[in-house]
């Protein structure tokens, strides 16, 4: 028999795993909702397939809905039916309906095993490859309940206190609180849970309050995240956690002779995988939702260190959501044109065309929802109901009509936009969002350019002629302005120590990226010497949402007005790994899915480094020294670039070169 999988509408696993997710936050116990429309899966489904047989075969369906049958030449059957089927033409229908969850089937067979090959009935639309999942390949998997693995943690430290006992479980955490052997019984009982120790001894402010119930014998509470658990004293028990995590190897490697720069490899690396679940969550603590813009920088990571595009493709579609769209994804407009553009970067460092191919849709839609909301001029300017984030906004007025830096994250989408048009041989979209990006960068160069201050000011109707990094970086990254303007960029503004700086582990990702580009390595290894050694000093175990070296570590906790709300485990505080993958150990592709790629290692401020870099068919593996430079691939296409030399690297074939 051919190997199975649980089939679906395709996105409606996504769309059911979200719904869950973003419902299940709480603050101080009670329930906080999203802030954005939660689309629910289809009730009902109808799938097919046809197929001219050589031989007698057999199929059985089986559905996780009770109001499921099969449709075999005509012929109802319920579903656990063993049907035989006769050589010639086969048409076979599957139809369910189910309310509070998602219909599925799985067919055991084998020309008629269910999996990609069969098709979606869309009545009326058109019909599409049903959806799957390679984590649910067996009849006795649900699809309704995420596949996490577990492992059982015991605290490395505990602590008489405040009536009560402190957990310690030695770095932040995300799981199932266990407790067993409880004497004396109860139904249930409430314990504080914190990123920090401060947080779980302070219950008025703590932001996880969870309950732990009686299960099967013991108490056990939903999965939280922590690094420490303070538990009231009620009497006896065993405590431990179920640890909750994906079992995705890293793939990715670096090392240095930087003992730091290392730790925060790993701190990094840690960081993205706690946040690495249904989707790329933003932090595991307080959201636990999955926003547009860490997303987009988590791809990023997970390119260099894990390079799983399963967890890609589930997280653009669980932000784009159903149509119709109605709200820019997350309400932020910025998230919508990073959404446009990870198309396009996930297809550059993949190749998977089909996923492209099974949004593309999608995409369309969402350029229409993007194209209504503009100015009579093409610009975007906020509107009623949109965030215009950038930096939480902090540097923008609000009120001050289009954006610069928002043109220019939208001028980046019309140009990915195009890009996905022509693998879709839509050459029609292909030149109408060329001409778009053309038409808007004109604008962006006419109207935000100060040709005094040698920068694109934020907005051009005020006349106040403000001045930030966020819009002249994208203008490096993007390449949204002529080689003149950017050599006054880089000496006026990204050099210029009187624009303010950047203080966000968000923002630098983007800072840190251009001043790269640029060659300006010594300023990202001070960063992360300061910036992310600083959270490290302050006794980090993951990195945090925001951080300000000003201030003290308990001062550093808190936000919103709350003393405790910053997200101590964000996934945008993981942006190491991808600098250091792409620019010390200098492994990029130069074109789609690595066919060809360069290798420009810089030592920056090490001695010697080494690592490696996943590609989508197989790995890149790097060493330099300050007097040679290896590198080893089991992948074709690269070429070593050092200063104005190359040396082409032949697939599974040591290359040396002395410098």
């Amino acid at each position: 028999m051919k190997q199975s999988k649980w089939i679906w509408k395709p996105g409606d696993f996504e769309l059911y795993h979200s719904m869950l997710l973003h419902n299940r936050r709480t603050k101080f116990g009670l329930y906080y909702s999203p802030m954005w429309r939660i689309d629910a899966p289809a009730r009902n489904v109808l799938f097919y397939k046809i197929v001219n047989l050589e031989k007698p075969e057999t199929i059985t369906a089986y559905s996780n809905a009770k109001d499921a049958s099969i449709l075999v030449n005509g012929a109802r059957y319920p579903v656990g039916t063993t049907v035989k089927l006769e050589p010639g033409r086969n048409f076979i229908k599957l139809s369910a309906y189910k309310d509070g969850g998602f219909p599925a089937f799985y067919c055991v067979g084998d020309s008629f095993a269910s999996d990609e090959t069969w098709k979606l009935g869309s009545w009326g639309a058109k019909d599409l490859p049903v959806g799957t999942n390679d984590m649910y390949t067996a009849l006795w998997d649900n699809p309704e309940i995420f596949k996490f693995s577990y492992e059982r943690v015991r605290p490395v430290s505990v602590e008489s206190i405040n009536g009560g006992k402190l957990y310690d479980f030695g770095k932040e955490s995300f799981g199932k609180l266990i407790f067993e052997n409880v004497v004396p019984t109860c139904a249930k009982f409430t314990v504080i849970c914190g990123e920090s120790r401060e947080e779980a001894l302070d219950p008025e402010n703590a932001v996880v309050h969870v309950a732990a119930e009686a299960e099967n014998g013991a108490f056990t509470s939903t999965s939280v995240a922590f690094r420490y658990v303070f538990v009231p004293d009620f009497g006896d028990y065993d405590f431990a956690i179920d640890f909750e995590y994906l079992p995705l190897p890293d793939k990715g490697e670096f090392r240095s002779d930087d003992a730091l720069i290392n730790q925060i490899w790993e701190v990094a690396a840690y960081t993205l995988h706690l946040n690495a679940r249904e989707g790329f969550f933003d932090g595991i603590k307080r959201d636990r939702w999955v926003w547009g813009g860490d997303a987009y920088q988590s791809y990023f990571v997970n390119y260099y260190l894990m390079n799983d595009n399963d967890i890609v493709r589930r997280t653009q579609r669980i932000l784009r959501g159903a149509d119709p769209m109605t709200m820019h994804i997350n309400t932020i407009s910025d998230y919508t044109f990073y959404w446009i553009s990870a198309m396009w970067e996930y297809y550059f460092h993949t190749g998977d065309i089909a996923f492209i191919r099974s949004m593309y849709a999608t995409m369309l839609s969402t350029m229409d929802f993007v194209e209504g909301r503009l100015d009579a001029d093409g610009l975007y300017e906020k509107r009623r109901g949109d965030w215009v984030f950038v930096d939480w906004s902090k540097f923008f007025d609000q009120d001050a009509g289009p954006i610069c830096a928002e043109q220019m994250l939208l001028c980046h989408a019309y140009a990915c936009m195009a890009k996905c048009a022509e693998l879709m041989e839509d050459a029609e979209s292909v030149a109408k969002y060329n001409a778009l990006a053309n038409d808007l960068n004109e604008k962006i160069n006419a109207r935000f350019w100060d040709e005094e201050k040698c920068a694109f000011v934020d907005a051009y109707t005020t006349g106040n002629r403000n001045v930030t990094r966020h819009a002249n970086i994208f203008a490096l990254l993007y390449d949204l302005t002529s080689d003149e303007r950017k050599e006054k960029i880089i000496t006026h503004v990204i050099k210029n120590k009187e624009i303010p700086a950047i203080t966000t582990p968000y923002f630098e990702f983007f800072e840190l990226d251009a001043m790269c580009q640029i060659g300006e390595y010594q300023y990202m290894t001070d960063m992360l010497h300061s910036y992310w050694g600083g959270m490290l000093a302050h006794g980090a175990t993951t990195f945090w949402e925001e951080y300000f070296p000003e201030k003290s570590r308990i001062e550093n906790y808190a936000m919103y007005g709350q003393p405790y709300d910053k997200s101590l485990c964000h996934a945008w505080g993981a942006s190491p790994i991808y600098l250091l993958g792409k620019y010390a150990l200098g492994v990029r592709p130069t074109s789609p899915a690595y066919a060809t790629y360069e290798v420009r290692p810089n030592l920056m401020c090490f001695g010697e480094l080494e690592g490696k870099v996943p590609t989508p068919c197989g790995t890149v593996s790097v060493k330099m020294t300050k007097t040679d430079v290896t590198v080893l691939a089991d992948v074709d296409g690269g070429t070593l670039v050092l200063g104005d030399k190359t040396y082409p690297i032949e697939k599974n074939q040591t290359l040396t070169v002395h410098i």
